[in-house]
């Protein structure tokens, strides 16, 4: 741990990075460097998240160097309940001020960000960062669909998640390919535990059903709908999120085939799996209507979140780590939540005191019915033209004999 010379100690400003990793992390850990260096502050990074914080386990940032196109963080990470720990909050409160640091620019998503709104005094950034997308606010409810009525578009981690699940579904560079030579049934999983923007991501690349958690599965409704396309196309591509459940509400990663995931920090279970329950259920539904060998499930896992950022998550992440510090330096008593909002001019960014929000869940976005079409599964024209604002779409292509997946 770096120790305090009082006497030649410049302002300090200090950076987290909590829950799972995305990969335009290093991006704004970089340009948030660059900037401090430009004030002459020193920026302190924090090992681990908020356990470094507790621990007091920080570094000088200006001491190393680091490729900030690599995705991951070189803080690290981890995902720790402060609520959870005896007298948490006043120990972090402590640990900040006992090591001068003046202000907080904290890296996260929903479970990160939820424990910063317990210490909303001290002087804080938030930046959102989760493949899930669910950190953000969309203003009225209606389906008038206007982008400017978002609070966040996306989150760091999104575009470049989102690119790899449209591109793993897609006929030119994915599944498809493989599902249409052998008239297969591909179930792919995305992540997303409570949230299905990821999920919904897939239909840039044209799987032919989609089922989110927001939305309980009607699983006869889905299998008289998989019987009627396969018998026409012959294979199909079939997305589910890691979080969705049966009608009844339970989870289909928990069903007979799986043991009950274990509980992590924030609650949440360990999800996983819910495309091969999927997958067994459905070969044993469909051995009347035709043969059910290749039926098959894949999970990404961990390839949604790793390597490379995309150029707009890194461009946004290392803008983002530069108003971050200059926040910290001019506006010095509120805290904020930096927002990357989308207007007819473009992306920019935008800062909104955390004053605003009464708790985090106000700032949990979920996918609701001007985005999603429960009865077909599939994404609808409002959400299309959300997402096309973030990702490009991979069409089917003519010469397999295709015609556009349509609402």
């Amino acid at each position: 741990m770096a120790k305090i010379n009082k006497r030649k100690m410049k302002k300090r400003i200090g950076i987290l990075t909590g829950g799972g990793d995305v990969q335009a992390l290093n991006a704004v850990i970089s340009e948030a460097k660059s900037e401090a260096n430009n004030f002459d502050i020193e920026l302190i990074g924090f090992i681990k998240g908020w356990e470094g914080v507790l621990k007091e386990n920080y570094i000088d940032l200006s001491t190393i160097s680091f490729n900030s196109a690599i995705g991951g963080t070189i803080l690290k990470t981890s995902r720790v309940n402060i609520n959870k720990i005896n007298n948490g909050i006043e120990l972090v409160i402590t640990s900040l001020k006992k090591n001068a640091i003046t202000g907080l620019i904290v890296i996260g998503g929903e479970d990160t960000l939820s424990t910063s709104f317990l210490i909303k005094q001290f002087p804080m950034v938030l930046i959102s960062k989760t493949i899930d997308n669910d950190v953000g606010k969309i203003e009225n409810n209606n389906h008038d669909f206007r982008i400017e009525n978002f609070i966040n578009y996306f989150t760091l981690g999104f575009p470049t998640a989102a690119e790899k699940i449209i591109s793993f579904v897609s006929l030119k560079e994915g599944l498809r390919t493989t599902a249409y030579s052998h008239e297969r049934i591909i179930i792919v999983e995305a992540m997303g535990m409570h949230a299905g923007w990821l999920a919904l991501s897939s239909a840039i690349g044209y799987p032919d059903f989609i089922i989110i958690p927001e939305f309980p599965l009607n699983y006869n409704l889905l299998l008289e709908k998989i019987i009627k396309k396969y018998k026409s196309q012959k294979h199909l591509i079939i997305v589910v999120a890691e979080g969705a459940k049966w009608k009844d509400g339970t989870y289909i990663y928990t069903d007979i085939y799986t043991e009950k995931g274990e509980i992590e920090e924030f609650g949440h279970p360990r999800f996983g799996g819910s495309a091969l329950i999927l997958k067994n259920r459905l070969k044993k539904d469909l051995t009347k209507y035709f043969d059910t060998r290749n039926i098959n499930s894949v999970n990404p896992s961990y390839l949604y979140r790793s390597g490379q950022p995309n150029e707009l998550d890194k461009f946004w992440a290392q803008n983002l780590g530069e108003t971050a510090v200059k926040y910290l330096v001019e506006i010095k008593n509120e805290s904020c939540f930096l927002a990357i909002q989308k207007d007819k001019s473009g992306f920019k960014i935008q800062s909104f005191p955390l004053s605003k929000f009464n708790s985090f869940e106000e700032l949990h976005r979920f996918v609701d019915e001007r985005f999603y079409d429960p009865k077909e599964f599939r994404i609808t024209e409002i959400g299309k033209k959300y997402l096309k604002e973030i990702v490009r779409e991979i069409p089917l292509d003519e010469s397999y004999g295709f015609e556009p997946i349509s609402n």
